[in-house]
């Protein structure tokens, strides 16, 4: 039904969009020990202790800034640091460190993204100050047929559905005309140009949990009025946003994407400690990285309190699906978890890597960064050997 949402139902992506929640502080701490440069890992652990109103949250935000700026994603650090900044007031330094490093970074061919790299420091100061991040769950209408368009809104994360109409001149009946996903670093809100009032000719829900970044059309002239250039920026994105096909612009999510490819796994644990004899468990990664990565255990996993493999020397066996290759890589537990999926307890636990030889370091780093088709034929296969 929604073939541009990636559908992957892995447990990073379930903490990220909230369907599983990390409660304790600690426990999210761990978490992060195993994936230290995941942005989206860090923003959500930002936003928990935003919750719990510790002081740490802003530098969290901070962190998160800086990793998405490094991942091609201008959109997702200026929204961190919005709420860093409202946490704590930046001093004119940081407003240029940061507008130096967007201007240094290299967006990911998205127009949104480029957009934001492209602005003058004080233009990006101002337009900051005006945006507003916004939160909407699953199924919330957001704009309906016919509704007063006033605002310009930013896909931060989630997944939309916008149904377009058109009339019928013989009988000025309203009939649908298409249905498009909208997702991060798409827009909405025709407000260009801005001296014509407009209505929607089209209904936008959210299909998943969304955050945006609003900015109404009375703030964003006001603001175009006063610098010149972002006038002329702000034209060209709606220009080619909205007068050309979205198809054409918005980013398809791949079905595979880094950290996410499945590889069968053979963990050894180390007793040492009791005198038992190693523990056998087998598995499959559901989120891998170079410093580490989850393994889901599943239903099968009957050892009792998976909590008490934390800090748990482990050597983990990993088998490609793509060609007869091994790589066999030392490491520590650093959390465990049971979730329930379909109904059944589903044990989960965490693995930072610690040694890591050159040629295996090679193979992993080519496995989680390789080309589309590559990943692709990777998804094909994994699913083949599921349905045996």
């Amino acid at each position: 039904m929604i073939d541009r949402i990636d559908r992957q139902d892995s447990v990073v992506n379930r903490i990220i969009d909230g369907s599983i929640t990390i409660d304790s502080i600690e426990e999210f701490e761990d978490l992060l020990k195993a994936f230290p440069n995941d942005p989206r890992l860090h923003r959500v652990f930002a936003d928990r202790l935003l919750e719990v109103k510790s002081i740490n949250a802003a530098e969290e935000y901070k962190t998160s800034a800086k990793l998405f700026i490094e991942a091609g994603m201008p959109l997702q650090a200026i929204t961190c640091k919005i709420f860093e900044w409202q946490i704590t007031k930046p001093s004119k330094e940081e407003g240029l460190a940061l507008h130096s490093a967007l201007c240094e970074s290299n967006p990911q061919n998205l127009a949104v993204q480029e957009f934001f790299t492209k602005l003058a420091y004080e233009e990006m100061i101002d337009l900051i100050a005006k945006i507003v991040p916004h939160n909407y769950p699953a199924n919330t209408m957001l704009r309906k047929f016919g509704d007063e368009v006033n605002e310009l809104c930013f896909v931060v994360s989630g997944a939309l559905e916008e149904t377009n109409f058109h009339r019928v001149e013989a009988d000025e009946k309203i009939q649908k005309k298409s249905t498009i996903n909208l997702i991060e670093s798409d827009i909405f809100g025709e407000i260009y140009p801005f001296e014509e009032d407009k209505l929607s000719e089209s209904e936008i829900e959210t299909i998943t949990r969304v955050e945006l970044l609003k900015i109404s059309k009375l703030k964003l002239t006001a603001l175009c009025g006063e610098h010149p250039n972002l006038n002329l920026l702000m034209r060209n994105l709606c220009k080619f946003c909205f007068e050309s096909n979205r198809e054409s612009y918005s980013r398809t999510v791949r079905k595979a994407t880094r950290h996410q490819l499945p590889m069968q796994v053979n963990l050894k644990v180390f007793q040492e400690k009791n005198g038992k004899p190693p523990l056998n468990l087998s598995g499959f990664t559901d989120d891998i990285s170079i410093g580490g990565t989850c393994v889901v255990l599943g239903a099968k996993y009957q050892t009792g309190d998976i909590a008490h493999l934390t800090g748990k020397s482990v050597k983990i066996q990993m088998s490609l699906p793509i060609e007869s290759i091994s790589l066999n890589i030392l490491g520590t537990i650093v959390w465990g978890k049971e979730i329930p999926v379909e109904g059944k307890k589903t044990a989960i636990v965490g693995v930072q890597f610690k040694e890591i030889n050159h040629v295996d370091r090679g193979i992993l780093k080519g496995y989680c960064f390789g080309s589309e088709a590559e990943q692709n034929l990777i998804w094909s296969l994994w699913n083949s050997l599921m349905e045996k």
